[in-house]
């Protein structure tokens, strides 16, 4: 994967890319082809708990509240015994977890500062690599 400081400048520009991607679609498209079928599906557990965490945020039902306090609590855990614990997440994709905890305390901090909360969700485009980019040696 890329250096810590390329991560770092990849989720502080988030909020200004077009594509609404947390990570630049070219850095995306290059890793993804990359990686093995295993870290690809650690990859998307980490995606999914991010998706709601952003997601829900800022929500109001009580649904809503313990969708995001069970994200919160998923990012927050030091545990690294189980192999979909955040810490073992990480340590198999080579991300640094307080890196990724700061981003994520960084990004509620601001949306907290927004005057109107969009509901706009970051997304890794990850789900957009077809079996085709991976049978047979197509690549796009």
């Amino acid at each position: 994967m890329g250096s810590q400081a390329e991560l770092d400048a990849m989720i502080s520009s988030a909020g200004s890319t077009s594509s609404g991607s947390v990570l630049s679609p070219s850095f995306l498209d290059a890793e993804a082809r990359c990686l093995e079928p295993e870290k690809r599906l650690l990859l998307a557990v980490l995606e999914a708990a991010v998706t709601d965490f952003q997601k829900y945020a800022t929500a109001v039902t009580g649904r809503g509240r313990r969708i995001f306090a069970d994200a919160d609590a998923w990012f927050a855990s030091t545990r690294c015994d189980g192999p979909l614990d955040f810490e073992s997440i990480c340590q198999a994709l080579g991300f640094d977890p307080s890196f990724v905890r700061a981003g994520l305390r960084r990004w509620r901090l601001a949306r907290r500062r927004e005057p109107n909360p969009s509901r706009a969700v970051l997304h890794f485009p990850f789900r957009r690599v077809t079996r085709a980019n991976h049978v047979g040696g197509a690549a796009s």
